[in-house]
């Protein structure tokens, strides 16, 4: 009787501590994306706009809350779900405008994780992301991650959580483009391709249509990509620029800003092809500000 009385302890003193640090990691990703708070904006992408974009200088410079929930590796239907995410909170009444993260690359399914819904393990006790996984991932793996909380964080997450406690979004990204190796990649075909997925572009218009429905005014920023990467493919280039021309056009609450004409042959400004350093990123928001004032 005691064994098992000690056993049933056992159980519940683990169950208490898996809980007890789930709570603490979500506490610290919800501070970091910004999930917990009432913002007026909200930035939505992938690496490309996260290490761009400076969340405290913006905050600074428009004098409003900002949530910058960007994520490496996410996909057009992962940031599907973070705007859903974001929405469905009891922080969204105050949200105005989404500035959310394009580049060419975008509708192209090849080269990004399919994975990536395992990015959203931490918040699957939510009703919408609980639902997302469910649907990505076999039983087993799906019960593994709702029953034990400290089977959800990966390492790159909880370092995400200790930059939330340490309110650190600093870019460590340290370091400059190698333009000869990046020329070499491009002449022996060795760069992703443009590509136009209907499943992706149907799930960015939707984003779009979800956004717009609610009056709020939806960014598209493309946030600088190397010059080089940029000629790759010109007419497949100018098709996916032009797509976003129109999308601003369709809508008075839709608008495009784009920075690669200004600062993509600024190799300096650059960490690889499609990421800026600390410099890149300083540049970037400078900009930002720069067009919230004028444009908004």
């Amino acid at each position: 009787m005691k064994k098992i009385l000690l056993c049933f302890w056992y159980i519940i003193a683990f169950i208490a501590v898996d809980r007890g640090l789930g709570i603490f990691i979500n506490e610290g990703l919800n501070r970091y994306f910004g999930l917990n708070q009432h913002s007026e904006v909200l930035l939505i992408g992938h690496s490309h706009l996260m290490l761009a974009t400076d969340k405290a200088k913006l905050e600074t410079a428009l004098n409003c809350r900002i949530s910058k929930y960007c994520r490496e590796g996410v996909n057009v239907a992962d940031r599907y779900q973070m705007v859903k995410q974001y929405l469905e909170s009891l922080y969204s009444d105050s949200l105005k405008i989404v500035l959310y993260g394009v580049d060419q690359f975008m509708f192209t399914g090849t080269g990004l994780s399919s994975n990536s819904y395992k990015l959203f393990y931490p918040f699957m006790d939510e009703k919408n992301i609980d639902q997302y996984i469910y649907d990505n991932t076999d039983r087993y793996d799906y019960w593994l991650h709702k029953l034990f909380c400290s089977t959800r964080y990966s390492d790159a997450l909880l370092n995400s959580s200790i930059r939330g406690w340490r309110h650190d979004w600093s870019n460590y990204k340290s370091g400059f483009l190698k333009v000869e190796d990046l020329r070499e990649q491009i002449t022996k075909g060795q760069q992703r391709h443009i590509a136009f997925e209907p499943e992706l572009m149907e799930t960015f218009e939707r984003t779009l249509q979800l956004l717009v429905e609610k009056n709020i005014k939806v960014i598209l920023v493309n946030t600088p990509i190397a010059n080089l990467l940029n000629q790759y493919e010109p007419e497949q280039y100018e098709k996916i620029i032009n797509y976003f021309h129109d999308k601003a056009k369709s809508s008075p609450f839709i608008y495009y800003w784009d920075m690669n004409p200004e600062y993509s042959e600024r190799y300096e400004l650059f960490f690889d092809p499609i990421h800026l350093n600390p410099q890149g990123q300083k540049v970037a928001s400078d900009k930002i500000i720069e067009l919230f004032e004028c444009d908004l």
